[in-house]
């Protein structure tokens, strides 16, 4: 990523920071799914169950809220989960029209070790950063 950026910066007469944002974003996101593919999820699976593993208990329209996921994108991801084992959706007492993921044993399982893979290509890319650097990141 620094020799990325390094050439991008001597091509440029002005920097571009927004472009360069949007780059290391790209490249992170790229190496987050790939990372995330290993463990037979993909990066938006990844951060369903770990929102669920989060808690607390929400309807999938506020699941969705919360992620900033359409529902129709939602609806298609969960049900792929749950058809792999690493959810159920259960009906809401409150309303039986409404469902509310839960994560499943096997679910918190594969998020916990995508999330610790992830956390390590993370922390490959970003160690081009100071301390200072990676702090105002956080």
């Amino acid at each position: 990523m620094e020799d990325e950026c390094r050439a991008a910066a001597s091509v440029c007469s002005e920097l571009d920071v927004s472009w360069l944002l949007h780059r290391a974003a790209q490249r992170l996101a790229d190496a987050v799914q790939a990372e995330a593919a290993r463990h037979g999820i993909g990066m938006r699976a990844q951060l369903i169950l770990s929102a669920l593993a989060q808690g607390p208990d929400r309807t999938q329209l506020a699941l969705g809220a919360y992620l900033a996921v359409d529902k129709t994108t939602l609806t298609t991801e969960l049900d792929r989960l749950e058809g792999c084992g690493l959810i159920q959706r259960r009906p809401d007492p409150r309303d039986r029209r409404v469902r509310i993921p839960e994560i499943t044993e096997e679910g918190r399982r594969r998020q916990a070790e995508a999330a610790e893979s992830i956390k390590g290509i993370t922390d490959r890319e970003l160690a081009v950063l100071s301390a200072d650097e990676r702090k105002i990141l956080e």
